[in-house]
This record gives C-alpha cells, sequence and structure tokens, in this order.
C-alpha cells in the first residue's frame, strides 16, 4: 500500500472520530436561550402552540413532536428529548444507503465528510430546535431527488414527495426549497402523473406559509434580524468545506459542465433570489442557520460533479477545520442559563430581587431588553430553581439591595447575558452601600454566555 493511500485510509478513519468526539461534549452542553424559548413552548397547550409559531418562521411541526415525545416516554428532564434527533441522524444514514444505487461508497463517505464537517451539522444538528429535524429530511429529500432521477422508479418517487412534504412542514424556508426542487422536476419530468403530484406538494408547501408562518414571514415588518451581511457571511463561514469544494470546481470545470451544474443547483439560485427580493421589498429575515435546509441539497449536487483527486485536500481541509474551528464552537455554550441559575438563586436569595439587564447603565429602568429575554429568564427559572426571585430594573434592584444589605447573606445581585459591561465604578445610586464585582458562569468564556453580579464588601 502506498504512502498517499496510507494517509488516505487515516484520514477516513480519523474524521469519523473526531466528528464524533466534538458530538459526544455536544451533547453535554447546558440549554442556551433558543432552546429554552423551545421548552417554555413545548410546555404550552397546543392551541397556544399554534398562536406563537404564527409568529416563528419554524413551524409548529417540530415543537409538536417534542411535545409528543416528552410526554409518550414519560420523560422527567426536556434535556433528554435530544435523544430524538438520534433517529435524525439515522435519516441520515438510511440516506447515504440508498445513494449506493447511484454514487460510489467514496462519493457518498466525502459527501458524508462535507455534511459533517460543517456547523449546520457539529453545532446545530443536537440542538433542541427544528435545525436536526431539517437537516436530516433535506438530505433524504435531496437524495430521493437524485435517486428519481437517475432510476425512475416508483418507490423513490413516492420517498422524493413524501420527504418534500415533511421538510416543507418544518420551516418556511425549507418549504421554499422544495417548491423550487418540485419545479425543476415537473419542467424535467414528462409524466403527468408525477406532475399532478407535484404540484399537489407545490400548493401544500405554500400553503404551510399562510397557515403556520404568516405572522412572522409574510408580515414581518418589525422583524428582529437587521445585519443581512453578518448573516451571509456566517452562511460561508458555517460550511467552509462545501465552500472549497465550489473553488475545486472553479478551477477545473468545462463550460459544458458549468452549465449542468448550475442547472443542477438551480433551487438553490432560485431560491436566494426569491429570498434577497422579498427582503427588499419588506424587511430582511434571513439568518445563517437557515441555510440549513439547503445545505444538504448544494452539498449532493456539487460533490456529485467533484472530480476524485480533489478528494484528498478536501478530507484534509474539512479534517483540520473540525479539529480547529468547528469542533471546539460545538463545545463552547452560547447561553448557560442551568450555570446562571445555579450560580443566582441559591436558598439565602429566594425573593431577592435582582436585574437582568444593565447594558445601558445602572441607572436603567429597563427590566428586560425584549419579550423574549423576559421569557427566557422566567422558563430558565421554571426548569431549574424551586426558588423564584423577582426582577427589577438595574436602578430599582441597586436602591432596593442600598437599603437591604445588612444581615442578607444572598450576594447575587444581578445576571446579564450581553457583553456589554457597565463601568463597575460609575454606580449612579449615591446612596448604595457596596461595591459589585462580577464573574463569569462555569464553561462560559465571554460576557454574553453569563454574567454574575454580586456584592464584594460594604463601603
Amino acid at each position: 500500500m502506498s504512502n498517499k493511500k496510507t494517509f488516505e485510509m487515516l484520514l477516513n478513519i480519523s474524521i469519523p472520530i473526531v466528528i464524533f468526539f466534538f458530538a459526544a461534549f455536544q451533547l453535554t452542553l447546558p440549554l442556551w436561550h433558543d432552546e429554552i424559548y423551545q421548552y417554555w413552548i413545548t410546555s404550552k397547550d397546543i392551541n397556544s402552540i399554534i398562536t406563537i409559531t404564527t409568529a416563528d418562521p419554524n413551524y409548529l411541526l417540530h415543537t409538536i413532536i417534542y411535545k409528543l415525545y416528552f410526554n409518550l416516554l414519560g420523560l422527567k428532564n426536556f434535556d433528554i428529548l435530544v435523544s430524538i434527533h438520534f433517529i435524525s441522524l439515522l435519516i441520515v444514514f438510511f440516506s447515504f444507503f440508498l445513494l449506493r444505487r447511484v454514487l460510489s461508497f467514496e462519493r457518498i463517505l466525502m459527501f458524508a465528510f462535507v455534511l459533517f464537517a460543517s456547523e449546520y451539522f457539529l453545532r446545530f444538528f443536537f440542538e433542541l430546535r427544528t435545525y436536526g429535524f431539517v437537516f436530516s429530511w433535506s438530505v433524504l429529500f435531496s437524495s430521493s431527488y437524485l435517486l428519481t432521477k437517475s432510476k425512475d422508479e416508483n418507490f423513490y418517487f413516492y420517498l422524493f414527495i413524501l420527504s418534500g412534504l415533511v421538510l416543507s412542514a418544518f420551516h418556511a424556508l425549507a418549504g421554499l426549497l422544495v417548491v423550487s426542487v418540485m419545479a425543476k422536476f415537473f419542467i424535467e419530468n414528462n409524466s403527468i402523473f408525477k406532475r399532478c403530484f407535484v404540484l399537489i406538494v407545490i400548493f401544500i408547501s405554500c400553503s404551510f406559509v399562510l397557515i403556520f408562518s404568516s405572522g412572522s414571514v409574510l408580515l414581518n415588518n418589525d422583524y428582529h434580524i437587521d445585519s443581512y451581511f453578518r448573516h451571509i457571511r456566517n452562511t460561508g463561514a458555517f460550511m467552509i468545506p462545501l465552500i472549497i469544494t465550489g473553488i475545486f470546481l472553479l478551477f477545473s470545470m468545462s463550460k459544458k459542465k458549468f452549465k449542468k451544474i448550475l442547472f443542477d443547483i438551480s433551487p438553490i439560485i432560485f431560491s436566494i433570489v426569491i429570498i434577497f427580493t422579498y427582503s427588499a421589498i419588506t424587511s430582511p429575515f434571513y439568518q445563517g442557520r437557515y441555510f440549513t435546509a439547503f445545505f444538504p441539497f448544494l452539498s449532493l449536487f456539487l460533490i456529485t460533479h467533484l472530480e476524485r483527486k480533489h478528494f484528498m485536500g478536501l478530507k484534509i481541509a474539512s479534517f483540520l477545520l473540525i479539529i480547529l474551528l468547528y469542533g471546539p464552537r460545538a463545545i463552547t455554550p452560547y447561553t448557560n442559563f442551568e450555570g446562571i441559575i445555579a450560580s443566582s438563586h441559591q436558598a439565602e436569595c429566594d425573593g431577592m430581587p435582582l436585574f437582568f439587564e444593565n447594558e445601558t447603565g445602572f441607572d436603567s429602568n429597563i427590566l428586560f431588553r425584549s419579550e423574549f429575554d423576559e421569557i427566557i429568564y422566567f422558563a430558565a427559572e421554571e426548569l431549574y430553581s424551586n426558588i423564584q426571585r423577582p426582577v427589577l430594573s438595574a436602578k430599582d434592584t441597586i436602591s432596593w439591595w442600598s437599603n437591604n444589605t445588612q444581615n442578607n447573606s444572598c450576594k447575587v445581585i444581578g445576571v446579564t447575558t450581553r457583553n456589554v459591561i457597565p463601568d463597575l465604578n460609575n454606580l449612579s445610586i449615591e446612596e448604595n452601600n457596596f461595591t459589585l464585582s462580577t464573574k463569569l458562569v462555569d464553561r462560559c468564556n465571554e460576557n454574553a454566555c453569563g454574567t454574575i453580579w454580586q456584592i464584594n464588601n460594604e463601603k
């Protein structure tokens, strides 16, 4: 065996090992604020879930799945719900199994490495949100589309229709991908029977937007995403191995092959045009995370055109990006609300007020920066603590503690999840009789992850 083949075999073994290593660590992370929000939604009744999700680009299907899974299995710990995404992972591997009919083992392996060596898998797949479902069903949908085109067997066609319906029921942009691919298939296929099925799927996918997400996608005048460049940049950063695949293709393709690739990925191009046109007319709503739906389709069709000679370079890049970028990011919490509540809700602090927002200073009258923050705080308190602490503004909290520091063993006066930290020596309340210090919550390495504000000593 040559040195090159030995090295490639080591890569083929090492990449799955490091993916497993970082994915296992990622599963131990505490819930971050989006997952706490998911807990809050899941705890509601069906009517409330329907009402809430009309203001969320994510539809209600994943929440219903979480709720049924939680209740049917009689789970006591919300964190254990992540186990359902091992079923999602099985769907991904089932897709790989099906692809053996049209792709070589080596090309399927390369497709898997590009998928797994990404932020979309290592960071988002096992979150208690919709992304694990969208990722897995998008892989199956993309694979069944390729198989339907190549083999034209009824089983693959029905799987293509079924996976498209399921995928479009998770998220508005997943539905856009399904509609785009179905429209392409309608043009490619001459069967009246299959075209009728395709039109039905397109109609249902479009209906999902009107029924389940009208408040966020169609009426998003005050949507919270306001920095488009950052989200476009993040999209590329989340899938660097796929960007490298595209670069390899650009340097080695003919004009004829270039046109073929453009046609193959035309659903992605069409979807992006729709997203940016709609955003220009109304307001930006796109996030880098939302590309989860499109990522498997784009990966599959770029990998099918990539020449074998580039596989080694792509594997090396994937391995390095996992161990140097995506892996370390995957095991770093965004926010650690479990640690925040554990630090601030000690028994001696029961009923004592604290602040949650002081970004504008200690004379701020703001309790919460947004309704979202208010929901997250009280949901985390319910999830992780048996005691309650009322939230006051920073100004009122400082005032209360200035009059109640005597004979009080509680030392935590506030918690924040912002990177902006006001000057500790610039308390605006002159009569306060204590100084403050800050410390990061366990497992956090930046203030936005979780900062505890505590009383140092009396002046």
